[in-house]
């Protein structure tokens, strides 16, 4: 029996083992704990791109108890579809927005993943009711720094309660802090937290408030 290797590979091996010690298939297997020819042929022959989910493994476990390389493999991954219910697509903006100069937002549309108790028990809402932000620049230091990725709810788009806000402002996508021009209806101020920028206004029709910054991740 080899001994195990990390990852993909240990998994494979181990099914080839198991192969070998029942004098059997992968299709006899796999119809013996009851999961599809594939589950295990693609660890038979080498083509796996995943690891043995989490439920495969325990079934086998199960089937063979005495298999002696359930020993040397003590390691359960979790099962793919937990991992894929543990979490939501969010849409990630195209480019960035930019805290001094502003995005252009031209790029491919991709997707990143969220925990799902975030989006759905923490801020009540569905994945489509929010959007991350990779944002760029010093404007809003300390607040959010360069390279922060930030993840707004498009749910808030009234600066009534002013704060920050990420908005197309006519020139490109911007995070910035958002109020309404006293006595100037139809206007917003748009202004930084760090002083060396300059702030301006921005007619209502012209510009497009895309929602209010609820949560960022930031690398170390």
């Amino acid at each position: 029996m080899s001994v195990p290797m990390p990852g993909i590979d240990n998994d494979i091996q181990l099914v080839r083992d198991l192969i070998a010690w029942t004098d059997s298939n992968a299709n006899q297997i796999a119809k013996k704990i009851g999961v599809a020819n594939t589950t295990l042929n693609r660890f038979a022959n080498g083509t796996s791109q995943t690891r043995l989910g989490r439920g495969t493994l325990i079934k086998l476990r199960e089937a063979y108890p005495r298999f002696p390389g359930f020993a040397l493999d003590s390691d359960l991954p979790p099962d793919e579809g937990e991992v894929d219910r543990d979490y939501v697509p969010i849409a990630v903006l195209p480019s960035y927005g930019g805290m001094g100069g502003g995005g252009t937002g031209e790029g491919d549309r991709v997707m990143a993943k969220l925990p799902r108790r975030l989006i759905e028990e923490e801020l009540r809402g569905q994945p489509g009711d929010f959007e991350l932000i990779d944002v760029r620049g010093d404007s809003n230091f300390p607040e959010f720094h360069h390279g922060d990725q930030i993840l707004i709810d498009k749910r808030d788009r009234n600066p009534v309660q002013p704060g920050y806000f990420a908005l197309w402002d006519g020139d490109g996508y911007v995070v910035k802090k958002v109020e309404r021009v006293p006595q100037r209806r139809g206007w917003y101020r748009v202004f930084s937290a760090n002083l060396q920028y300059r702030e301006y206004e921005v007619e209502e029709t012209d510009t497009t408030i895309m929602g209010r910054p609820v949560w960022f991740a930031r690398r170390l």
